[in-house]
């Protein structure tokens, strides 16, 4: 019995032991996890007011300030050539010439034309005057003869010379028989009047004011000839460059097709469209960048025009924007970027886009602690936002410091480790208050060291 006494109590002592051990062992494991804590490296960005802007980025077209095309005014065969692609012209410096044969002949005939109005027009104004003239001597006529008839008291007083042929017959009759009766008085009264007619015919302009309206057809069918003459003649309409020139001698040409291009290139302009969302955002002499990818090069621009109507198919608004700064590399139908800055907002409170982490539909930040080495997790509201920035209304302060990368693996109270070259100016005040201390309290540390010495 006793031995087995002695037994029980080794293996007691034994457990014991183990027992003790173990939790040692355990108790140095706790140690050792919380002493190796995750510290997470994550880089930084202070908060700072701003205003909150958005760049609309819209594909544009290079287009010339001035473009026109060259028509000839009549058809004809080419017969001198005075320029080739690429010259610049002035205004009315000549092109081509036509062969104007025809034309000489149109005027010809015109001018043939304009004499033989100018014949009529005399024949008409010598007969109106012979018809005038005429018609006077027989209005006279037959006034002296009823004057005649009217103051015969006897057939001795009427003078059968002084009457006319045609009317000697009549008066001889009378006069041979009776005195004038009342019905021939009248007769002679309505001689009269149709004299006064016939003058008043004779005396009218029409046959004339024909002849001029004739002679006035002509002269315009002369001057249209002659225009036509100056049309063989081909002249720049407007100063610039030559292009899309092809013609040679001895080719025809018409104005059913354009004979060239004439290009400005001085004043560029960038044509594009913009949606009804974007009006707001533009107006009238507003500054845009306009990027040509060809040379790589930007260029500053202005909005000159905004259209008032849209286009029918695009139902987008046709936008002209004036480049400020041209060079002679551009050229007609070039892509270009319109960059225009639009301000979204007063100034506020501006975050990173990277900040912001999203779970559970809601948006919040990590924000480094007074301490450096920890980040409280902190929800956030947000006002606007563009591509890159929130505008906070609710939950950051200027000033603060928020983890902008390595922040979706944070969580609220995590060690990290500032990677980038940001460091909050709190921390830094922090450090320089720490090393003062240590600095000045050296006897402190020694204490405390040996205390931990005498507990080990």
């Amino acid at each position: 019995m006793t031995v087995n006494k002695n037994i029980w109590l080794a293996l007691i002592v034994l457990l014991l032991l183990i027992t003790g051990c173990s939790s040692e062992a355990s108790n140095v494991v706790s140690s050792d996890e919380e002493a190796e804590a995750p510290v997470h490296p994550v880089e930084i960005a202070e908060i700072n007011r701003g205003i909150l802007s958005n760049e609309l980025k819209l594909p544009g077209t290079i287009m010339a300030g001035k473009h026109m095309p060259v028509l000839p005014m009549l058809t004809g065969e080419v017969t001198v050539v005075h320029v080739k692609n690429g010259d610049t012209v002035k205004r009315g410096d000549t092109l081509i010439e036509l062969d104007a044969s025809d034309v000489e002949l149109n005027i010809a005939q015109a001018r043939a034309g304009l004499d033989a109005a100018k014949a009529n027009l005399n024949s008409a104004k010598t007969m109106r005057d012979q018809s005038i003239k005429q018609a006077e001597l027989q209005l006279s006529q037959a006034r002296d003869m009823h004057q005649m008839l009217t103051n015969a008291e006897v057939p001795s007083d009427v003078v059968l010379d002084d009457v006319p042929e045609e009317l000697q017959a009549v008066f001889g009759t009378l006069l041979g028989s009776n005195m004038p009766t009342e019905h021939d008085i009248n007769q002679a009264k309505t001689a009269v009047k149709q004299a006064e007619m016939g003058l008043e015919q004779a005396k009218s302009s029409a046959q004339i004011d024909a002849a001029q309206a004739s002679v006035k057809q002509a002269e315009i069918s002369v001057q249209m000839a002659e225009q036509q003459k100056t049309h063989a003649v081909v002249t720049a309409p407007m100063a610039g460059q030559v292009t899309g020139f092809n013609t040679i001698v001895g080719e025809m040409v018409s104005p059913q097709a354009p004979l060239l291009q004439l290009v400005q290139m001085d004043s560029p302009i960038v044509q594009l469209s913009v949606t009804e969302s974007m009006l707001p955002s533009i107006e009238l002499d507003q500054s845009v960048q306009v990027y040509v990818k060809s040379f790589n090069q930007s260029y500053e621009g202005r909005i000159k025009y905004i259209s008032l109507l849209p286009g029918e198919q695009s139902r987008s608004y046709p936008v002209e924007i004036e480049l400020v700064n041209p060079d002679e590399n551009l050229r007609v139908g070039m892509l270009a970027e319109v960059v225009i800055e639009t301000a979204i907002a007063n100034e506020q409170v501006l975050l990173p886009v990277a900040a912001v982490v999203e779970e559970n539909n809601e948006q919040f930040v990590y924000v480094i602690k007074d301490d450096g080495d920890q980040v409280e997790r902190r929800v956030i509201s947000i006002a606007n936002e563009t591509a890159e920035w929130f505008a906070i209304e609710d939950g950051l302060n200027e000033g603060d410091f928020v983890v902008i990368r390595g922040n979706h693996q944070l969580y609220d109270g995590a060690l990290i480790n500032i990677r980038n070259e940001v460091t909050p100016v709190r921390n830094i005040e922090e450090a320089a208050e720490d090393s003062e201390d240590d600095n000045t309290n050296p006897e402190s540390d020694t204490e405390e060291q040996d205390e931990s010495d005498e507990d080990k």
